[in-house]
């Protein structure tokens, strides 16, 4: 959560907050001596002050800011939701729910999340400045993880789906019904049909079938291994026997192939950045938890693995000897 923390406050840099109108030094001072922050909201008898919808928001992460502010009545909304809040933890101090170890161990870890969040803030100026990338980073990241910009084979594949039902009461067809409407599919492309129509006709595929049952550039390593291995080796341009999967039975027509290939630096530019970025945020995280270690005591302790339970049963109690009362 802190790293999200940090990584968050980090591509946010300063708090984002509305910039209000500069105001003169005359009309500054006399609004210092009597201004109180604007009330949003009244629940149980407290409130909800402009002070902490700015407390709050500091809090929010950069989208969740950006829709606070960019979205008509987003503030309005954000302020009910904090008002809806109070309402439920008034409810819950009324029922003593407060005073639940439960609660208190949570009171903790909020407190130490929030006190942690305030450091963060207090050094994002600083941080943001270790995370800005040297001159020829972004090409240095791309040379060190060559791996990382190779693009696999891509295959434009269009299929028709009929889909056979695993058990009584499913959607889908009978094998033998799938095998008959395949058949069907099979003689009017023989008699001209075009096969996009047929897809939109008879699939079964709700994620082609409106494309002409068209899955383009795609790496076959991700569909199910029957599949994957027909769109590598079926003819260009042809349409082939049924393929049998999980799914049912798909008739495919392969339309383009594409090479694996290693993608070239300006190619590969924003992706290879973005991935500089990251790792330069990890540097920057990595640091600071390696200082604030030299400074604090830190020590992560495993608790001991219970003691297994003797595999021996109890001794039993010595026989009296011979002779004895």
């Amino acid at each position: 959560m802190l790293r999200a923390s940090l990584l968050s406050l980090l591509a946010l840099g300063v708090v984002a907050q509305v910039p209000a109108k500069p105001a003169s030094k005359t009309k500054a001072k006399a609004e210092q001596k009597v201004a109180t922050p604007p009330v949003l909201a009244r629940v149980g008898g407290q409130t909800i002050t402009e002070d902490d919808f700015q407390s709050a928001f500091r809090l929010l992460g950069q989208q969740e800011q950006m829709q606070v502010l960019m979205i008509q009545g987003g503030k309005d909304e954000f302020v009910k939701r904090m008002a809806e809040s109070k309402l439920l933890a008034v409810k819950a101090q009324r029922l003593g729910l407060d005073k639940t170890p439960a609660y208190i161990q949570g009171l903790n870890r909020a407190k130490d999340d929030l006190l942690a969040h305030e450091f963060l803030t207090k050094e994002s100026d600083r941080l943001q400045k270790q995370l800005v990338l040297a001159e020829g980073a972004v090409k240095a990241y791309y040379d060190k993880h060559p791996e990382r910009f190779k693009q696999p084979e891509l295959v434009s594949v269009r299929h028709i789906l009929v889909t056979v039902k695993q058990a009584e009461g499913q959607p889908g067809f009978s094998d033998e019904e799938a095998k008959a409407r395949v058949a069907k599919v099979q003689e009017e492309l023989k008699a001209g049909a075009k096969f996009e129509d047929l897809a939109k006709k008879y699939s079964d595929d709700p994620g082609s079938k409106d494309n002409g049952g068209l899955y383009a550039d795609a790496d076959p390593a991700g569909w199910v291994p029957e599949f994957g291995a027909a769109a590598r080796k079926q003819p260009l341009g042809q349409v082939g026997e049924p393929v049998k999967t999980q799914y049912g039975y798909h008739l495919m027509k392969v339309e383009d192939r594409k090479p694996g290939r290693q993608l070239p630096f300006e190619e590969a530019k924003a992706q290879a950045e973005k991935g500089a970025q990251q790792e330069r945020q990890m540097e920057v995280w990595n640091g600071l938890m390696d200082g604030l270690r030299k400074e604090i005591p830190f020590e992560l302790v495993k608790p001991a693995a219970p003691k297994a339970a003797a595999a021996e049963a109890p001794m039993p109690a010595a026989a009296p000897k011979e002779g004895a009362n």
